[in-house]
């Protein structure tokens, strides 16, 4: 009887301080997240730790593309998916390293031992518009596709982390910019023209507008409209619109009667019923126009993010007058004359100002504040079947 409870009494005393020492170390970790960009080009990873109430970025490296096996294009094939998802499982583990050093001397990443650094609260892997456009050409991959990559991210980080995995739709992808650059600014008076691969995003505060929805961000409800163009990004737009002769790298080349608005005009962004929409559907159709409510936004400031960050008038003589050194050669020159193009069809002025957007920044923000609780059903415009 005596060694029993002398047993008990010693097995309590161990128990209580496994879990002090468990709780202790618990608390000294910061709280992090973990979100995967997974984009049309390649699928990157972040962890995000919260560090006296603000989040601090560590970049990770990068893998291939979710979409690419599911369309089976740029050489992959659907029967190699579980390749793709080691991959994507073992970037968690990659990150703990230094990556390779550039020519210029510095790191692809810089190591973050987020093993030991932090308390991971949620784990997102969240795609974009190529994963849209792989939805809708076939949709049953899609599904088994984001099914797998739940199960793997969850054994792989265990039962205590939320896992989230889906395609955003691109109100989300939008209003994520929006959050991430109004973490920055510290105002919500701002609206946001963000320009990516595949599709481009609008995103602005609008209590008036019928079309926006109930955001709750920092212990308050705002009105926000966010709208996405899939297949007006600037990788897309040469395929919806064509690469007419006089958007070729260097067409102005030797030309006297070059100017930037032959190009532009054969691209038809914007007609009386609005700027043209090339891959959505609304009522079972594909192509659709759609009319922003500018008009209701009021007096605010607008930010052009994305790729708009790297291109302007300037791009226009390097690649389209000149032959310069410039991204993407083939389809350079249409791009800085189509992003001007856009522009002027939204009416905005194209003088704006720059700046930078992490849309996994404003995905990290709202799953700390559960920001779309409040935000009713989800609209999933690029599959005429709705969301999976």
């Amino acid at each position: 009887m005596y060694f029993a409870l002398l047993r008990k009494f010693f097995l309590t005393v161990f128990f209580t301080l496994t879990w002090i020492l468990g709780a202790s170390d618990a608390f000294s970790k910061s709280q992090c997240q973990i979100v995967y960009d997974a984009g049309s080009s390649g699928t990157r990873l972040y962890v995000y730790e919260k560090k006296n109430n603000t989040w601090i970025e560590h970049e990770g490296p990068k893998g291939s593309a979710l979409a690419d096996p599911v369309r089976e294009i740029r050489g992959a094939k659907w029967s190699q998916r579980k390749e793709l998802i080691n991959e994507i499982m073992s970037l968690l583990d990659t990150i703990l390293q230094d990556g390779p050093k550039y020519s210029s001397g510095g790191l692809a990443w810089k190591a973050f031992d987020w093993k030991k650094v932090c308390d991971v609260r949620i784990a997102s892997i969240f795609a974009t518009a190529g994963m849209r456009i792989a939805e809708h050409v076939n949709r049953k991959r899609s599904q088994t596709l984001w099914r797998d990559l739940k199960l793997a991210l969850q054994k792989k980080l265990g039962s205590k982390v939320k896992v989230l995995t889906r395609t955003l739709p691109g109100y989300e992808e939008g209003l994520f910019a929006w959050l991430s650059v109004r973490e920055k600014k510290g105002s919500d008076r701002f609206g946001i023209v963000e320009m990516g691969g595949a599709s481009s995003q609008i995103t602005f505060p609008c209590p008036k507008c019928v079309d926006s929805k109930n955001i709750w961000i920092g212990g308050k409800n705002l009105k926000i409209f966010s709208y996405s163009f899939l297949g007006l990004g600037g990788d897309e737009a040469s395929k919806v619109f064509g690469l007419a002769s006089s958007c070729k790298y260097g067409a102005g080349v030797g030309s006297s009667g070059w100017n930037s608005k032959k190009c532009a005009d054969s691209m038809k962004v914007s007609t009386p019923r609005g700027i043209y929409d090339p891959y959505n559907f609304r009522n079972g159709k594909r192509g659709i126009y759609k009319r922003l409510p500018f008009q209701k936004a009021g007096g605010i400031e607008w930010v052009f993010t994305g790729a708009f960050k790297f291109v302007n008038e300037k791009t226009i003589d390097k690649c389209c007058r000149n032959r310069g050194k410039c991204f993407e050669k083939e389809t350079s020159c249409f791009r800085a004359v189509y992003y001007k193009r856009y522009i002027e069809a939204l009416g905005l002025d194209y003088k704006s100002k720059r700046a930078g957007a992490s849309w996994t920044l404003g995905a990290a923000i709202c799953n700390e504040n559960d920001c779309l609780k409040r935000f009713g059903r989800k609209q999933c415009l690029w599959s005429s079947k709705g969301c999976l």
